[in-house]
């Protein structure tokens, strides 16, 4: 029986495979922490929901994210800045390739190391099924604490 999307379904809330959290844990370690994630989808033990405004709260140690492609901005943000000032030691987020944007120039290209993922990542869709490739290829931007602790930023 096919279920119904529900309401809040959209491509900001497609999960990461665990597959890939996985391989970026046997370079990087477990993560922290997981900042905005939905409580069924988050890649560490700690995490923050949508209601919980992961914005708003402390980041520490190191983090997965994958934030919401329609508004990324303000998560690479607060990634540069909690890494920066020394609060969180990693931050490891998953963007589409969108080399063009203004977000990408200002927040990630020369603040971030950038990796490239070959091929297309297989989302995990709202029923815990592999959504078909997404429009965009991926890469992850890795914010890390500067060498010898915070700038005091």
């Amino acid at each position: 029986m096919l279920m119904t999307k529900p309401e809040w379904w959209s491509s900001d809330h497609w999960s990461t495979p665990p597959s890939l959290v996985t391989e970026l844990e046997a370079e990087f370690g477990v993560f922290d922490l997981d900042p905005c994630c939905r409580a069924e989808t988050a890649k560490a033990a700690k995490f923050y929901t949508a209601s919980d405004d992961g914005l708003s709260q402390p980041w520490h140690g190191r983090l997965f994210m994958n934030p919401p492609y329609s508004k990324p901005a303000p998560w690479l943000e607060k990634a540069h800045h909690e890494t920066l000032s020394g609060r969180a030691d990693l931050v490891i987020t998953l963007l589409p390739v969108r080399t063009d944007t203004r977000w990408f120039h200002s927040l990630v290209l020369g603040r971030a190391e950038l990796r490239f993922v070959k091929g297309r990542i297989k989302w995990i869709g709202w029923q815990g099924t592999p959504i078909p490739a997404p429009k965009d290829p991926s890469m992850f931007a890795i914010y890390r604490k500067p060498m010898g602790g915070s700038d005091g930023a």
